[in-house]
């Protein structure tokens, strides 16, 4: 009997150790997820200071970007100033679809994710204008989705600038793959 009882206790003992050890192996786990989101929310935020720092520097695009994005001036803009936008709405597009794509994975909060599909909804009628073209359909779809929500409100600048859009012609050929927005 001691030696049954022995083995009995024993056993036992290895469980509860077993347990303890996947109990503080979730934490762990739940800890080293949380470093990593902070870690990458820390190089996104980063990387978005060096871009717009690295704007900030060149008057010359600033004051492009101030004239049509922020005074609405579109008249203003020459159809190479409409090209350099373009290149710069695409980036930003690329920007707002990896936070799409972090987002499904599980590794950007959704209220960034919703952010995110506001400023691409706010976006969408420059995109569609400059034919910048987005190679991920479930980001258009999303983007539109959140374009046509009862509760959407465009921002001054988008109500402007379709108005504006209306009476004028993109001067771009097309940018990027698959179907236009």
């Amino acid at each position: 009997m001691k030696t049954n009882t022995f083995i009995t206790l024993s056993t036992a003992t290895a469980n509860v150790g077993v347990l303890v050890g996947l109990v503080f192996l979730i934490f762990e786990i739940k800890q080293n997820s949380a470093i990593a989101l902070s870690q990458i929310r820390q190089e996104r935020s980063l990387s978005v200071i060096q871009e717009y720092s690295d704007y900030a520097q060149d008057e010359e695009f600033s004051n492009l970007l101030n004239r049509a994005i922020r005074g609405t001036d579109f008249d203003s803009v020459s159809d190479d100033e409409w090209n350099q936008l373009a290149n710069y709405e695409l980036a930003r597009m690329t920007r707002l679809e990896d936070v799409f794509f972090q987002h499904k994975e599980g590794l950007i909060d959704k209220s960034i994710a919703e952010f995110s599909l506001g400023m691409g909804a706010t976006r969408l009628p420059l995109w569609k204008w400059l034919r910048i073209v987005s190679v991920n359909p479930e980001y258009t779809a999303a983007v539109e989705a959140h374009a046509n929500k009862s509760n959407f409100e465009p921002t001054l600048h988008s109500s402007k600038f379709v108005e504006w859009a209306k009476l004028n012609e993109s001067p771009i050929g097309g940018i990027g793959v698959q179907k236009t927005f």
